[in-house]
């Protein structure tokens, strides 16, 4: 799993139109307000991370560690969480229309009960 800062990920993103981060290690990071859109976060680690603001529409996001993770007013319309590790994970105000949870581990979780997403 390689390490990122979040100054080398704002580079990243800043560029790439689709951002592949597959396995990468942003755990404890403050990603507030980052532009994931359509990026690749598979089995990324997240936990504890804050992703409060940030835009993660139809991100894949299979597998990827969000515990403890702050996505508090996250845009997450369209994500693929399959098989996601969202334990203890804040979702108030996330907007979650049509993401997918599937298989999703959500012990824990702070979400509002409208959030419109599958099951």
């Amino acid at each position: 799993m390689t390490d990122l800062t979040r100054e080398e990920l704002i580079k990243i993103l800043a560029v790439a139109e689709h951002p592949r981060l597959s396995g990468v290690n942003l755990s404890g990071l403050d990603l507030r307000n980052l532009n994931f859109a359509n990026g690749d976060l598979t089995r990324a680690n997240l936990s504890n991370a804050n992703l409060s603001g940030a835009y993660l529409r139809n991100a894949r996001m299979e597998e990827a560690n969000l515990e403890n993770a702050d996505l508090r007013g996250a845009n997450l319309k369209g994500a693929n969480l399959k098989s996601a590790i969202l334990r203890n994970a804040n979702l108030i105000g996330a907007s979650m229309v049509d993401a997918i949870l599937f298989s999703a581990i959500m012990d824990g979780v702070k979400i509002d009960s409208d959030a419109g997403y599958q099951r």
